[in-house]
């Protein structure tokens, strides 16, 4: 785009494929596009340099889109920068929830629509320069303003030093050129003003004559918050010194503000008999208004930011605009069309409130704009539709005006906000409030999308519950069946034609392994939606972890002497504490079962000891071992490491694993062995019932004296 400066977007995906085709959409837009074949390698480059945008593959290895985006987040740097996530998974509620809490402000699913990809990029490159053109004009300013202060000291200097007659009347000539400033000249030890320039009447309104014929004027025209702290810093300026530089207000003679740095000095006056303050006063009303708005709204972002409640960020938003752009605030969102909207309200006067809240619901008000703003100019106007409750209401909040800006996102009306002001809205008023309500309507938005997502989590949760619950049931009446179909078999009782029992056998069997395989995969499911909404509870009693630990290892010893592979089992003669017997069991069938499923054709050995006041399980398995990126997720929910990739699973069972571990306040971790294999650890608090025991327990030994229970 000529003219136009191209702006940087991030690129980030580990598939140099993903990167190109990224590329190809954007390209010809005008973007300097920057590509990072990682998460690090993104990091770096925002370590040295900037960008408006970043596009962010979620699934990459080592380092993937979450954290890295959290990480950029954490950057004061780089935080405001936005992030869209691109991701392969589809709309999933728990990715879509984890992608937002991670910092991400937009999603975009594979295969990505190369004119949606186009048009969401121009949305937020448009977004950037324009706040890259608000701080440059506010630099220009500031640089404008130094320079014509520079420029007036060095003239009120020069003028200073010259006592002829000649002299003093260029000075008066130049002073009364200039238009945008004010120069006066005051009694040091009165403050009474001796003299100001005729622009003092057109940027304050205030006559000229009066300056000088009303004692009290100057005084009186300084902002009641700043007058004390100004004419004492003009009373404590001495003769030589480099005088006083100020930033304070005047009050125009219509009641508003100005915001004017002024620099004073005290100088022999014109007759060479006495000194005088004089000063030049230069207006920055519109640099210290657009550096208090910017200030509004990164203040604003970071506290909208900070909840994904809906009724916390409601209030949130209402709060940040007092004072700011009103004396009171009340915003309103419809979170469901049947129910009430929610609402808050803030005022700067707490005893305002019930005024407010009665009249920011009030009919008369109606729904508000559809978009962009409206104002009130006349809230009197109103008392037509009701009376003197309104009335009453009204005269409470002093309000000249009511500005309502429409809660918008996504061509989605949300609600509105409506700002109660005491003075008439200015052009910049009404921008600056049509900003702010943007960025409330989008922390709105998300805490809705948060709400709707969580709700659906929850119902996800209550339909796994009810359904692995409901279907336990049948399955066991089921499962029962079909074994004692596959003893009446074994035990030749049903009659079968000659030939096919030994088929028929076979298939009764594998009828059989499946449907225990489906009651296993229920029951997973039912303890997920159990840890899910924190229903796991235990059932602690006295046991014995050695006991339970023999009869886990006695279910598996056919399997592996069928796979001609050695089972080792190593105990003490007995360690007791207090668990929950069925977890353990639960807990040491699925570490026994994983070693036997991933070990390969090799050996698994199950180690039973005590660790101080702990007991701990190990199974170790010689299969091709976990890789340290495998090793820091494959506890996590639906997880699974390459070494079970082809084997099927849902990835439940690890997951289900640590947290029986964590719930008895122990923990369950995995090593992975030089020599190859994995040892996965259960550490197990003894509890009371263990600790009277322990001077009791002998040291390990192998079961059966060592002996391998199923040789190879």
């Amino acid at each position: 785009m000529d003219g136009v400066e191209p702006v940087k977007i991030l690129l980030v995906d580990d598939r140099p494929a993903n990167l190109l085709a990224l590329e190809s959409a954007l390209s010809g837009a005008g973007y300097e596009l920057v590509k990072a074949g990682s998460g690090a390698e993104a990091l770096r480059f925002l370590l040295r340099d900037e960008c408006a945008l970043i596009l962010l593959d979620v699934n990459m290895p080592e380092l993937d889109g979450y954290e890295t985006a959290r990480l950029v987040r954490q950057n004061p740097r780089t935080r405001n920068i936005p992030i869209v996530f691109i991701t392969a998974y589809g709309a999933d509620e728990r990715r879509v929830l984890s992608g937002y809490e991670a910092g991400a402000v937009d999603y975009l699913f594979k295969p990505v629509t190369p004119e949606l990809l186009r048009s969401k990029v121009a949305a937020f490159v448009a977004l950037h320069r324009a706040q890259r053109q608000i701080l440059a004009q506010a630099e220009q300013l500031r640089a404008h303003e130094r320079r014509e202060h520079a420029l007036a000291l060095a003239q009120l200097e020069l003028q200073s030093l010259r006592r002829q007659e000649a002299a003093q009347k260029r000075y008066r000539t130049l002073v009364e050129g200039i238009t945008h400033a004010l120069v006066w000249v005051i009694d040091p030890d009165t403050l009474v003003c001796r003299f100001v320039s005729p622009s003092a009447e057109a940027i304050l309104g205030h006559p000229t004559d009066r300056w000088t014929a009303d004692p009290g004027l100057f005084a009186a025209a300084l902002h009641p918050a700043d007058r004390d702290q100004v004419l004492a810093s003009l009373r404590a300026i001495t003769a030589g010194s480099h005088g006083a530089t100020l930033q304070h207000r005047f009050v125009r003679a219509d009641g508003s503000e100005a915001w004017f740095e002024t620099a004073a000095r005290l100088l022999p006056g014109e007759d060479g008999a006495g000194l005088e303050l004089r000063g030049f006063s230069v207006e920055v009303t519109e640099v210290v208004e657009g550096r208090a708005a910017l200030e509004l709204l990164a203040r604003a972002t970071a506290e909208l930011s900070g909840s994904l409640d809906c009724e916390d960020t409601v209030a949130r938003a209402a709060a940040v605009a007092v004072p700011a752009l009103g004396e009171g605030c009340a915003v309103e969102v419809v979170i469901d069309p049947r129910a009430p909207p929610v609402r808050a309200v803030a005022h700067v006067r707490p005893e305002a409130r019930e005024a407010l809240e009665r009249v920011a619901r009030h009919p008369a008000l109606g729904r508000g704009p559809e978009r962009g703003t409206e104002v009130i100019q006349d809230p009197a106007g109103l008392l037509d539709a009701d009376g003197e409750g309104l009335a009453r209401d009204l005269d409470a909040l002093a309000a000249a005006e009511i500005v309502q800006v429409a809660l918008t996102a996504h061509d989605q009306r949300l609600g509105t906000m409506r700002l109660f002001t005491s003075r008439p809205a200015r052009a910049r008023d009404l921008e600056l409030a049509a900003e702010l309500g943007r960025r409330v309507a989008q922390a709105v938005e998300n805490a809705l999308l948060y709400h709707r997502a969580k709700e659906a989590v929850e119902l996800r949760e209550r339909f796994l519950s009810i359904a692995s619950h409901e279907l336990r049931t049948p399955l066991a009446a089921l499962l029962l069946q079909a074994r004692v179909l596959n003893q009446l078999l074994d035990t030749g009782r049903i009659p079968v034609p000659p030939g096919s029992r030994e088929e028929l056998q076979r298939r009764v069997r594998g009828a059989v392994k499946q449907v225990e395989r489906l009651g296993g995969l229920v029951n997973s499911l039912f303890d997920l939606a159990r840890i899910r909404t924190g229903r796991l509870a235990l059932e602690r009693a006295p046991c014995d972890l050695v006991e339970i630990a023999r009869d886990v290892a006695g279910r598996f010893e056919d399997v592996l002497a069928l796979q001609g592979r050695a089972f080792t089992v190593e105990t003490p003669e007995a360690l007791r504490g207090v668990w929950d017997r069925g977890r353990v069991d639960q807990v040491i069938t699925n570490l026994l079962s994983n070693a036997v499923k991933h070990g390969a054709s090799g050996p698994v050995a199950l180690r039973v000891s005590r660790r101080g006041a702990a007991v701990e399980v190990a199974v170790k398995d010689a299969g091709r071992g976990i890789s340290e990126a495998d090793r820091a997720r494959i506890f996590e929910l639906f997880e699974q490491g390459e070494r079970s990739a082809g084997t099927g699973g849902l990835g439940l069972g690890l997951y289900i694993t640590r947290s029986i571990a964590e719930a008895h306040g122990g923990r369950v971790s995995v090593e992975a062995p030089e020599g190859g294999g994995a040892v996965f650890r259960l550490e197990l608090p003894v509890g009371v019932e263990g600790a009277e025991r322990e001077a009791a327990s002998p040291p390990a030994r192998e079961l059966d004296d060592g002996r391998a229970l199923a040789g190879g």
